[in-house]
């Protein structure tokens, strides 16, 4: 299961495990807060993602295109381990650490 939280203006708390089962729900209950309007600059905490695979770096950075294509910007505080190194793996940590 998968949880995106809002805790603050800009602010979103993600948790639960981002996997191939869960990705769609995730993927589609972040684009949903961040095309309500707004809020352009987001920041996602991902400190509370139990387990995370190569579906979880595909939903943040398909999160980080649609925010940047809304003229926003994104970025992810306490991104576990296991997502940094798939994203360094695929060529994308950078990405995910500064956001866009």
């Amino acid at each position: 299961m998968i949880q995106l939280e809002e805790t603050g203006p800009g602010r979103l708390a993600l948790r639960g495990s981002l996997d191939f089962s869960t990705a769609r729900a995730g993927h589609q209950a972040g684009l949903a807060c961040f095309l309500r309007g707004g809020v352009r600059d987001w920041t996602i905490d991902c400190s509370g993602l139990d387990s995370a695979n190569s579906a979880a770096v595909a939903v943040l950075l398909d999160w980080l295109a649609a925010v940047n294509r809304a003229g926003g910007h994104l970025r992810f505080e306490g991104l576990p381990e296991r997502v940094r190194a798939i994203a360094e793996i695929s060529e994308v940590g950078e990405l995910l650490e500064t956001g866009v």
